[in-house]
C-alpha cells in the first residue's frame, strides 16, 4: 500500500514540475520578447533626440514623434502580454488535465485494490479471530484485530444476511469498538430475525442505556420486558429494569424489580449489599414523594377591600434558603376565605425540582392582580413560615 500510495506521489509531483518548467520556459519567451522592443524603443528615442539637435526636427515635431513612439511601446507589450496569456492556456491546460485524471485513475484503481485486499484479508483470518474474540479474551484482543473481525464478519453478513446470530456478534462488536449508531442496527437486524433471543435483548437494552440518551430508555424497558415475560427471574434482566425504573422516577417499580433479584443472590455474593443500598435509596425516594402539605390560608378584614378585581391566588413551596423559583404551585382565582389547598410533588413545575427534594420549606400566598406569581407592585403577600418536611398542616395570613 506504501508502494501504491508512493507511485501515485510521484506523478502527482512529477506533473507538477513538468508544469512548473512549461510555464517558466514560456515566461523566459515573453521576457526576450519585451527585451528586444524595449532596445528598440530606446534606439529610437536617441535617434529622435539626435534628430532634434541635428535640426531635422523641429520641437513641435520631435514632440509629436515622441509621444506616438510611446503610444506605441504601450500597445505592442500590450498585445504581447495577451498572447503570451493565450498560449500559456493552450499550452498548459491539457497536461494539467492529464496529470488529474491519471492521478484520480491510479488512486482508485490502487485504492479500490487496496480495500478490496483488506476485505479478503478480514475473511480469511475470520475464524481464527472469531475463536479470540468470542472467548471473551480482551486481553489479549487488540482494537486492530477487532476491527478485522468486524470488517470480516460484515463481508460475511453481505453474502449471507439472514444470520442472527451474526448480526448479533457483529453488533457487540460494533459496541464495543464504540460504533454505537451500527451497533443498534445491527441489533435491530437481529431481532427482526429472532425477537425472542434472551441474549440479543439484554445486550440491545444495555447498549440502550449506554447511550445515556432518555429517549432510549422507554424501548429499553420494552426489551427488558420482553426478557421477564419468558424468564421472570432473569437476574441481569431484573438488575437493568431496576436501573431503567429509577433513572424514570419509577421507585415502585425499582424496588419489585431489585427485591426480587435479592431474593435469588446470597449475601454473601458481591452484588448484594449495592442492589440492597439502591433499594434503600428508592423507598426514601417513594416516602418523599408521598409527603403533602395542606395550606389554609385566610386574610385580614382590613385588607379584603384591597382585592382587586379578577384577582389571581398563589400558594407556593419554596427551599428556605435556595432558589426562589417554587417546588410545588397552586394556582386558582380569588373567591371566599379562607382557602385550603394542598401541595405535593404532583404540584411541580419542573420535573427535577420537587418539594420532596427539599430540607426545609418555605411556605407562601401572594394575590396577584397580573395573573403572574413573581413579586409587583399592587401584590398582596401572607407572612411567610419555613417549616420541616414533616409538617403535614399550615395556615397562612395576609395582613
Amino acid at each position: 500500500m506504501i508502494v501504491h500510495i508512493a507511485l501515485i506521489l510521484a506523478v502527482a509531483l512529477a506533473g507538477g514540475l513538468f508544469l512548473l518548467l512549461t510555464g517558466r520556459r514560456q515566461r523566459d519567451q515573453q521576457r526576450t520578447r519585451l527585451d528586444v522592443n524595449r532596445e528598440l524603443y530606446e534606439q529610437r528615442k536617441l535617434e529622435l533626440v539626435q534628430e532634434r539637435e541635428d535640426g531635422l526636427l523641429t520641437q513641435n515635431a520631435f514632440e509629436r514623434a515622441n509621444n506616438e513612439l510611446d503610444k506605441r511601446f504601450v500597445t505592442e507589450n500590450t498585445e504581447l502580454e495577451q498572447l503570451h496569456d493565450e498560449q500559456v492556456g493552450r499550452n498548459i491546460w491539457l497536461p494539467a488535465v492529464l496529470v488529474v485524471v491519471l492521478t484520480v485513475v491510479l488512486y482508485s484503481l490502487f485504492g479500490s485494490w487496496t480495500l478490496q485486499r483488506q476485505a479478503d484479508e478480514a475473511i480469511q483470518a475470520l475464524p481464527e479471530l472469531g475463536k479470540k474474540v468470542l472467548t471473551n479474551d480482551s486481553a489479549q484482543t487488540t482494537r486492530e484485530e477487532l476491527e478485522t473481525f468486524a470488517l470480516g464478519l460484515r463481508q460475511r453478513l453481505a453474502g449471507e444476511p439472514n444470520d442472527a446470530v451474526a448480526w448479533l456478534v457483529y453488533a457487540r462488536s460494533m459496541t464495543a469498538l464504540g460504533q454505537l449508531e451500527q451497533a443498534i442496527e445491527a441489533y435491530k437486524k437481529s431481532l427482526s430475525m429472532e425477537p425472542n433471543r434472551i441474549g440479543t435483548l439484554l445486550s440491545y437494552a444495555q447498549l440502550l442505556l449506554q447511550t445515556g440518551d432518555e429517549e432510549m430508555m422507554p424501548e429499553a424497558a420494552t426489551m427488558l420486558r420482553r426478557v421477564l415475560e419468558q424468564e421472570p427471574n432473569n437476574q441481569e434482566g431484573l438488575s437493568l429494569l431496576g436501573f431503567v425504573a429509577f433513572q424514570r422516577g419509577d421507585w415502585e417499580q425499582a424496588i419489585t424489580a431489585w427485591e426480587l433479584l435479592l431474593q435469588q443472590i446470597p449475601e454473601s455474593d458481591e452484588r448484594y449489599q449495592p442492589v440492597a443500598t439502591a433499594v434503600a435509596d428508592a423507598r426514601e425516594r417513594l416516602e418523599a414523594t408521598e409527603l403533602e402539605l395542606t395550606v389554609t390560608v385566610d386574610i385580614s378584614e382590613e385588607r379584603m377591600a384591597d382585592v382587586p378585581e379578577g384577582a389571581t391566588l398563589f400558594v407556593y413551596v419554596r427551599a428556605a434558603d435556595g432558589p426562589g423559583m417554587p417546588a410545588a404551585v397552586v394556582r386558582q382565582p380569588v373567591s371566599e376565605f379562607p382557602v385550603t389547598v394542598t401541595l405535593s410533588d404532583a404540584n411541580a413545575m419542573l420535573p427535577d425540582y420537587r418539594l420532596s427534594q427539599l430540607n426545609q420549606w418555605q411556605v407562601m400566598a401572594r394575590i396577584s392582580a397580573d395573573e403572574q406569581i413573581d413579586a409587583a407592585e399592587g401584590d398582596l403577600d401572607a407572612v411567610p413560615l419555613i417549616i420541616d418536611p414533616a409538617t403535614t398542616t399550615v395556615r397562612l395570613v395576609i395582613k
